[in-house]
């Protein structure tokens, strides 16, 4: 296992009628959000990222997960992350998401 998931684990995952918001143990770099995407993606079957958008302070990864589409955020000067839904199923389908994420996690 990558250090650095070995080391972060979720904090929290709150369940927000729009969104689920993600709050890591330990503050994290940039850089570390593929290790941190899968951390929250290990729990997950058949996730599939669509497409990954990199700006200066913030990452966008879109993907596709049990016929929904989501977008999971980081913003790293905030050290904010959240999972939204791209349309309304899939904001719909956000508990069955945290459900998922949450009923596996340690």
């Amino acid at each position: 296992m990558n250090p650095l998931i070995a080391r972060q684990c979720l904090e929290s995952l709150m369940y927000q009628i729009d969104y689920l918001n993600v709050k890591f143990k330990n503050d994290w770099y940039q850089e570390n959000i593929k290790e941190l995407i899968e951390l929250l993606f290990l729990p997950l079957h058949c996730v599939v990222i669509k497409e990954k958008i990199i700006g200066a302070d913030r990452e966008n990864i879109r993907f596709n997960w049990a016929g929904c589409y989501f977008v999971l955020n980081f913003e790293y000067y905030s050290q904010s992350c959240w999972i939204e839904g791209q349309d309304s199923k899939s904001t719909q389908e956000l508990m069955t998401l945290y459900l998922a994420i949450t009923s596996t996690s340690p």
